[in-house]
């Protein structure tokens, strides 16, 4: 049981080895690419698993890239990739860096996409979204000012992050309440003490690189017009309207301006969104290929051989505390995905709180904080990957900089270690129930 327990873990090792390994050997971590270490270990996963005909392994790995939940990033990543392409097309991104340039001193530029990307994610519970809406800029921003890219992408990517984690509406917070019996208010006065902290010392060092950033001479001729799209659809997602349905909508008005002012006729506007799409194939290979690997290693037992050998080191309250961290870390990280996460390991920190006496709050926020700093220190990040896109940077050149989710490992350690914040008052949920 335990060889078998290893051998469906082993595909998820085999990939970090073979690009590691690869990578340093190169000295570039550009060198090899992330979709073709996926094919490797896709290929090595069908191998490994047993008793089956190859036909019967390729039905499970592709059963795992049909998830309803990957479709519908699949389908963000295609509408991402028309929306900022057109918004490209017709001069809203260089218009609206431009205007941002103008506004603020470059020092605070850095700080200011921060608060911005909290803000928008927080309001739509999408870090995807404000991935999407703020990427482009980002990119522009690092371009005109000759700041680091990475860097400045990944500005964005942690302003995604925070709000994603904190809103009330966003999945993972909807399920890691619903699994663990916590009402929504707790869960976000639990988790904002966590992280609140952490945003803050962030945002400080922003100003303190944004530093580093030269005043540049901006062209005064910006046309307000054409940031119209993008004010557009950050108003669309902070009413909480679909991302599809506003990554769609900002098309649509991106095309109509873009042929209303001249800047391409139609053939052109169908051209830029087929450019943005083709731009965003390979990460949805990416994705796929993860996915389908995903699906294997947890059809052999990968997912439940981690998560028996974690609870197997539990002795007390505060040692429940951390193996829910830690538990729910290498999930995300075999996963990919802070919900299918939460979904996964929910029902085994229900019994690890009850059973050594952690509050389901602490035990929610834990939760989920954890899978979202994973997911955004993992290479093969679905946020990592379209921010990386706009900047035609490689996700592992971003790590070094995504600030924010290291501050929340200290931040969320030191909760843990503590036992902050003291809850004393009962949860939300239990004085419904009563």
């Amino acid at each position: 049981m335990k060889r078998k327990g290893l051998l469906a873990i082993s595909p998820f090792f085999f990939f970090l080895f073979f690009y590691i390994i690869s990578s340093l050997i190169a000295g570039d971590f550009k060198s090899t690419p992330i979709v073709v270490a996926f094919l490797f270990s896709s290929v090595y996963a069908l191998f490994v698993t047993p008793n089956h005909s190859l036909t019967e392994k390729i039905k499970i790995f592709t059963k795992g890239t049909a998830d309803p939940s990957l479709i519908f990033m699949i389908l963000i990543f295609i509408l991402a990739g028309t929306f900022s392409s057109s918004a490209s097309a017709m001069g809203c991104v260089s218009n609206t860096v431009n205007f941002i340039l103008t506004v603020l001193p470059a020092r605070f530029i850095l700080a200011s996409i921060f608060i911005a990307g909290c803000f928008l994610s927080f309001g739509t519970g999408s870090g995807i979204g404000t991935i999407v809406a703020l990427g482009p800029i980002a990119a522009g921003v690092a371009e005109q000012t000759g700041a680091n890219m990475p860097l400045t992408l990944s500005v964005v990517v942690c302003g995604a992050m925070f709000g994603d984690n904190l809103s009330f509406i966003s999945d993972t917070t909807v399920v890691a309440t619903q699994s663990q019996g916590c009402h929504l208010n707790d869960k976000f006065k639990v988790n904002i003490f966590i992280a609140l902290p952490a945003a803050i010392a962030v945002c400080i060092l922003y100003v303190f690189l944004g530093k580093e950033i030269n005043d540049v001479d901006v062209p005064s001729t910006y046309n307000v017009i054409k940031i119209i799209p993008y004010i557009i659809v950050i108003i669309c997602s902070l009413l909480g309207m679909n991302v599809l349905v506003t990554l769609l909508s900002g098309s649509l008005i991106c095309g109509i301006m873009g042929i209303v002012m001249g800047d391409f006729n139609f053939y052109g506007w169908l051209g830029a969104m087929a450019s943005g799409i083709e731009n965003m194939s390979l990460f949805i290979t990416i994705i796929m290929l993860a996915t389908g690997l995903i699906a294997m290693i947890q059809y052999n037992g990968g997912v439940k051989y981690v998560v028996d050998k974690c609870t197997k080191f539990v002795r007390g309250t505060k040692s429940a505390e951390a193996m829910i961290c830690v538990l729910t870390a290498l999930v995300c990280a075999c996963t990919a995905n802070n919900t299918v996460t939460i979904m996964s390991v929910g029902g085994i920190v229900k019994d690890l709180s009850e059973k050594f006496n952690v509050d389901k709050r602490k035990a929610c926020s834990i939760m989920d904080i954890s899978s979202c700093i994973v997911q955004e220190t993992i290479p093969y990040s679905t946020h990592l990957l379209p921010a990386a896109a706009f900047g035609g940077v490689a996700t592992i050149e971003m790590l070094p900089y995504v600030f924010y989710p290291y501050a929340l490992v200290i931040c969320l350690i030191f909760a843990i270690v503590f036992g902050l914040p003291k809850l004393t008052r009962k949860p939300l949920a239990d004085s419904v129930g009563e």
